[in-house]
């Protein structure tokens, strides 16, 4: 059961992932990676800089798609 139970967590933070890095690219980002791991997100992004509300704009996508307050993201620029 608890095997059943942590396959069903890594099939949520897959499709999270996923969603997170289709939502980011769709805002104009060539290139996003998204790791979820407990409680705390890893965005990697192709970008020359990023503007305080493209940070905001990351932050919010993985919010909204996994739950995952902005203090638990690291987003690092590629």
């Amino acid at each position: 059961a608890s095997a059943l139970a942590e396959i069903s967590v890594i099939a949520k933070n897959m499709e999270n992932e996923s969603n997170i890095e289709t939502l980011i690219e769709a805002k104009g980002f060539a290139e996003c990676v998204a790791v979820i791991k407990d409680d705390s997100a890893s965005i990697v992004v192709k970008s020359e800089g990023l503007q305080a509300a493209q940070i905001s704009q990351i932050n919010e996508i993985v919010y909204e798609q996994a739950g995952i307050s902005p203090v638990n993201v690291k987003i690092i620029q590629r």
